[in-house]
């Protein structure tokens, strides 16, 4: 019998690198459309063809090219990123160590937990986009101190969570979060031959791993989230409860009872049919992503009703036996007093988006979303336009939009979207986030459809409406606008550094929008990683149901002097004229 442990594969870094990989397979096939496409297209520069090369080589290598985790390994070493050779220590294949790779069952040795540690502290405060800034390696020296000051911890956490979680292998590639490549025997990489046909490239495979391998599932993320948590609590690695206080810890950081921090969950919404610069926060936008789809929904009444749903089941007029939906029902009444509120979701719109019925007193209501949300939609749209319109022309008209006025455009509404992030609005996102699953899991039920005589969730939504709430919503278009609203602003979050790129280089790839065949390798999620091409159907789904006239786009795709907006809040305080008051009476205060 084999009783010899399973290894360990860190999730987080398993999957930053699969991400890293599929970047580096679209680019490839990219740069090989280009190419095959030469009599159209003009063919790939010389800088492409390095670049082509480049991507093949990554890709034909097994050692990690996830870029975050490359910087922190070659800060680790004080070696630079281009120095990282084969025989570099601390390395991972696919989130599997060194030592998990060759020896089976071996521990992990106390370099590669305090390097996965690093890896995780830095993610947990958002640095895993900033790899490329000046200050990244100050960042990962600061992870090092934090990780030594608290070894002792670190340790009994990775003791006590590294063997929780036993998987089979397919069962995370089939979560997206390990790479299928690493059950092959041969890396297999689509490029192009010396003559510029398509051809397969191969490489032999080190390590092997068959699917129904048992694996140990553990994240650096989680591991640093718990710590922390332990320290903050005050928690001494000589406690002796100190496993219970582990698992009090990694419950409450991953969801598992209530409590949870709202922080550690993440932003995924449903789909119904990295750093920039101080004035633009990832994290932010993507809270206002998902509040900008609870806001669509809330235009169509999905909360309401859902309400009187519950309201009708109460009062013993759904014809509802015992089921999945009868007791998401009860639940949901019973529960009533802990879900945020209408007016509190309407306080929450109109701070996010200057939206109506939230108080007008409140703080920060954003009055500019609304026009600076048309010019970018605009901009985009009548920028696209444009390239068709010169194509066939020839180059004969000038273009009126420039990448720099896209990008200005969508630098404005990322800034002005950024500022009114802050403060609740990633806690409450994943709350909302997580009631709109529930509502579409609810609608969807086959008893709840049945009850209103309905084909679909949306039948539901509109027999609703119109007998119990009023009259119809347009449910199309509100459900359009949340759907194509949330890839703008995820493609916004995502493209951050684009937006503050210098001067000649492009915001929006023109190859994108102009190449047919490039148009067809479009994102198949989004919602969570949109394509430019993605981005720009986005947009004119958005104006079509919209209602929006070409005129009025021609209109907003024009730029205007940027809004004054701040990197942050800021709190109004004292007003200058009353501090001027004061200073006259002699009353000196503190400055802000």
């Amino acid at each position: 019998m084999n009783t010899m442990k399973p290894d360990i594969l860190f999730v987080d870094l398993s999957e930053r690198e699969l991400q890293a990989r599929q970047q580096h397979r679209e680019k490839l096939r990219r740069l090989m459309i280009i190419e095959q496409t030469r009599d159209k297209s003009g063919g790939l520069s010389d800088e492409q063809y390095r670049e082509l090369f480049a991507t093949k080589q990554s890709l034909l290598n097994e050692k990690a090219i996830d870029p975050f985790f490359r910087e922190v390994l070659a800060a680790y070493n004080q070696i630079t990123p281009e120095d990282i050779k084969s025989n570099t220590p601390y390395q991972h294949i696919h989130g599997f160590f060194g030592s998990q790779q060759f020896i089976p069952g071996d521990p992990a040795s106390e370099n590669e937990q305090e390097l996965a540690a690093i890896c995780g502290l830095l993610q947990l405060d958002n640095m895993a986009a900033s790899y490329n800034t000046g200050n990244f390696v100050r960042k990962v020296v600061e992870a090092q101190g934090e990780y030594r000051q608290s070894k002792k911890l670190f340790e009994a956490v990775f003791s006590q969570l590294s063997d929780r979680f036993r998987v089979p292998i397919k069962s995370q590639i089939a979560r997206k979060v390990l790479d299928g490549e690493v059950t092959q025997n041969e890396i297999k990489v689509a490029t192009l031959s010396e003559a510029g046909q398509p051809a397969v490239e191969t490489a032999k495979r080190k390590m092997v791993r068959h699917p129904e391998e048992m694996v140990y599932a553990i994240s650096a993320k989680t591991i640093a989230a718990v710590v922390r948590r332990l320290v903050n609590d005050r928690v001494s690695p000589n406690d002796p409860w100190i496993s219970s206080n582990i698992d009090n810890a990694f419950d409450t950081q991953t969801g598992v009872v209530n409590g949870a921090a709202p922080s550690s969950l993440e932003i995924s919404l449903p789909d119904l049919e990295e750093p920039v610069d101080v004035d633009i926060v990832e994290a932010n936008l993507h809270a206002i992503q998902a509040i900008y789809f609870s806001y669509m929904l809330e235009e169509m009444r999905l909360f309401q009703v859902v309400d009187r749903i519950v309201e009708l089941f109460r009062q013993g007029m759904l014809p509802l036996g015992r089921g999945k939906a009868g007791d998401y029902l009860f639940r949901y009444f019973k529960n009533s007093s802990e879900r945020i509120t209408e007016g509190e979701r309407r306080d929450l719109y109109m701070r996010a988006f200057g939206a109506p019925g939230g108080d007008p007193n409140g703080p920060m209501p954003n009055r500019e979303f609304n026009e600076l949300w048309l010019r970018f939609v605009s901009a985009v749209s009548n920028f696209a336009r444009q390239l068709t319109v010169e194509k066939m022309l020839r180059n004969a008209v000038p273009m009126a939009i420039s990448q720099e006025q896209v990008r200005k455009a969508a630098r404005d509404l990322a800034a002005n979207l950024s500022l009114h992030g802050y403060g609740i609005a990633y806690f409450a996102a994943t709350e909302l986030q997580q009631t709109i699953v529930e509502f579409r899991d609810l609608l969807q039920d086959q008893e709840v459809r049945t009850a209103f005589g309905a084909r679909d969730m949306w039948q539901v939504i509109d027999q609703v409406n119109a007998n119990y709430l009023g009259g119809p919503k347009n449910s199309q278009r509100y459900r359009t606008q949340a759907r194509s609203g949330a890839v703008i602003i995820r493609w916004l979050a995502k493209n951050g550094r684009r937006m503050s790129s210098g001067y000649g280089t492009d915001v929006i790839s023109i190859d994108a929008i102009t190449n047919p065949q490039l148009r067809a390798l479009g994102s198949d999620q989004p919602i969570t990683n949109p394509t430019d091409w993605d981005l720009l159907q986005a947009c004119e789904q958005w104006l079509a149901v919209g209602g929006v006239q070409d005129q009025s786009i021609a209109h907003y795709s024009q730029p205007i002097e940027s809004p004054l907006t701040t990197s942050k809040p800021i709190s109004g305080g004292i007003p200058q004229a009353a501090r001027d008051a004061l200073d006259g009476m002699g009353i000196s205060l503190p400055g802000v």
